[in-house]
């Protein structure tokens, strides 16, 4: 009985660890899709003010040019600097989808070793049921024919 319990408890620890690996998962994976439409964003603005760029050069000041430039410089490196968000983000939550799915596996390993040590001690509980009867039947058995 003792054993039971212990192997209870260590069941509910892992399903413990588990979820709360699973749960810090989830949240890794909602961070990196925030950076990633993050990053996605500042594509979109780079290409739509790389566009008129092009287009105006002719009719531009030097000024005018010369900030657009400036503007453009700063919009790469928070490209930059974002892309290298987006990978540090990936990388936590491959480490944390690795860290569950061990989790995971040693819960699913205590789980069949808890249900295997069920199994055993139902067959034995069986076998002692079964000597009962049969020394319970012996005995009616002698007793009728004494």
């Amino acid at each position: 009985m003792r054993k039971k319990r212990n192997l209870d408890s260590l069941e509910t620890l892992a399903h413990g660890k588990e979820s709360r690996w699973r749960r810090h998962v989830s949240s890794q994976l909602s961070k990196l899709q925030t950076e990633e439409q993050r990053l996605s964003q500042l594509h979109e603005y780079v290409q739509e003010y790389n566009a008129p760029l092009t287009e105006r050069r002719g009719s531009q000041s030097i000024m005018a040019m010369r900030s657009q430039r400036q503007f453009m410089d700063r919009l790469k490196d928070a490209v930059k600097r974002q892309s290298q968000t987006v990978a540090e983000k990936r990388a936590l939550a491959e480490q944390g989808i690795q860290r569950w799915k061990h989790e995971r596996s040693k819960r699913l390993a205590i789980q069949n070793y808890s249900a295997r040590q069920r199994e055993a001690e139902d067959r034995q509980r069986e076998r002692r049921d079964q000597a009962t009867l049969d020394e319970v039947g012996r005995n009616l058995f002698l007793g009728r024919y004494k």
